[in-house]
């Protein structure tokens, strides 16, 4: 393959930058660049072309139509096919400035090394065989990892848990099929309630590990997209001040005032390694303020785009008030903060409790962020709510992707189709066609039946440099 280049450090000044270059006979090419200095091995002879795989030089890396030095750089070459693509690759370790950077990528582009397209080295490496579909995704995961729950999953993914659970649901797909095959060719010896039974348990279970893996998306699209979390209340009961609290410095206004927050205000964080954004809102209340009545309504629409809400009571707050906007809310996704708790509780806590209760709330906490009292177990309702959106059937692999997560359910949509196949005795020739289907369900995930058109758009989605 023609050989290709790209910067695969970030843009901006730094103390190193790592320029990629990948393709047969990359070495050659760019040795006309390269005039190496000393080895690892302390040669100070050697051409680029003739180092093995996994040795480096110390070498000054020069402009060949003009023999003035750009920078002096450290190059470390990998030999095919152990290299990260499969091909023969350099990667160029030169100071971080940024026209130090732009001058080696016109070089290595002027001796016949083009730029790369976008996630070029990893598709490379897919193509290659070096990795399967879900673990080039991860890739991209890892980059884009911002929590430590996040990289731990793409970690998971990218060291192939992911590509041998669907290889194993596979593999047990396909022993059904053989066992459909054997009844089709012999139904007087295999056509028998027993075997069609056994294939039937075989799709069963299959099917509730494809679901499992399917419903652990509700936690993969947390981690990739941040867990959203309202912070809701009457006035003046503390919303304001949490927010501040969580973020560690002064965020939002603070007074006595009621109505000082006016629009909706954000931080990201991470709260017992997931990542999440914070949401302040308007005190919810009646007002004949305009401009109040609007932060109010943007604050019910947080609420009802929220994973989770925080709703705040004060030790003042009527009964009233909280039941009503209460109401209004997914109770589901509630859980309650008894703020102010240094100053006493609310007088009607208990009747609050149960009525909230009786909406279907099942969280409640009594905490103070001046005094620090129990401002944990927000922490605590954050993992809860994240561990609860696995489903009942969590998996302990997450998985990250819509795309997965479609074509998991599509599926398991298809292998229920099966066992009713089967059940209704509709026929086990009909019953393969719907496997099968299946199949190449699973796999577009790994990239086994996955369309050049498909691979194009995801690792067109990909960073320059990987």
């Amino acid at each position: 393959m023609e050989p290709f280049c790209a910067l695969s450090t970030p843009a901006g000044v730094s103390g190193i930058a790592v320029i990629r270059a990948s393709g047969e006979g990359v070495s050659l090419k760019a040795s006309k660049a390269v005039k190496v200095l000393r080895t690892t091995g302390e040669r100070t002879d050697a051409a680029l072309e003739s180092l093995g795989g996994y040795e480096s030089c110390y070498a000054r890396f020069i402009d060949p139509s003009t023999g003035n030095t750009v920078d002096d750089v450290v190059v470390t070459v990998f030999k095919a096919p152990h290299s990260y693509t499969g091909e023969d690759m350099i990667e160029i370790s030169c100071h971080g400035g940024q026209a130090v950077r732009q001058e080696i990528l016109r070089v290595l582009n002027s001796l016949g090394i083009r730029p790369a397209a976008p996630g070029e080295f990893t598709k490379t490496a897919f193509i290659n065989g070096k990795m399967d579909l879900t673990e080039a995704e991860a890739v991209m995961n890892i980059i884009s990892a911002d929590s430590s729950r996040a990289l731990e999953a793409s970690n998971t993914q990218l060291m192939g848990r992911l590509r041998e659970r669907i290889a194993g649901a596979e593999d047990r797909l396909y022993e059904a099929l053989s066992g459909i095959e054997m009844m089709i060719e012999f139904p007087e010896h295999d056509d028998t309630p027993e075997n069609t039974k056994r294939i039937e348990d075989m799709i069963t279970a299959v099917r509730a590990e494809l679901l499992g893996l399917a419903e652990s998306y509700g936690r993969g699209r947390l981690l990739t997209e941040r867990m959203k979390i309202a912070i809701l209340g009457l006035p003046n009961s503390g919303k304001s001040t949490l927010l501040n609290f969580l973020a560690g410095f002064d965020r939002a206004i603070v007074t006595d005032v009621p109505g000082t927050t006016r629009d909706t205000l954000e931080f990201n964080t991470e709260i017992e390694g997931i990542p999440v954004t914070f949401v302040d809102t308007a005190g919810i209340r009646e007002t004949d303020d305009r401009i109040e009545a609007m932060g109010v309504k943007l604050a019910i629409t947080a609420a009802a785009e929220a994973d989770l809400v925080l709703y705040l009571i004060a030790p003042d707050a009527p009964l009233e008030s909280i039941k009503e906007t209460v109401s209004a809310l997914d109770s589901s996704k509630v859980r309650v903060l008894f703020t102010k708790s240094d100053k006493g509780e609310n007088p009607l806590k208990e009747q609050i409790e149960d009525e909230l209760k009786a909406q279907g709330v099942t969280g409640f906490a009594s905490v103070s962020v001046k005094e620090e009292i129990n401002t944990g177990l927000i922490g605590q309702f954050v993992k809860d709510a994240y561990e609860k959106a696995g489903g009942i059937s969590a998996s302990d692999i997450t998985v990250l992707s819509s795309r997965h997560a479609d074509l998991l359910r599509s599926a398991v949509q298809k292998l229920g189709e099966a066992e009713g196949i089967l059940r209704d005795g509709l026929g086990v020739d009909v019953c393969s066609q719907v496997i099968r289907a299946a199949l190449e369900d699973s796999g577009q995930i790994t990239g086994r039946t996955v369309s050049d058109e498909l691979v194009e758009n995801i690792f067109s989605r990909f960073c320059i440099g990987k």
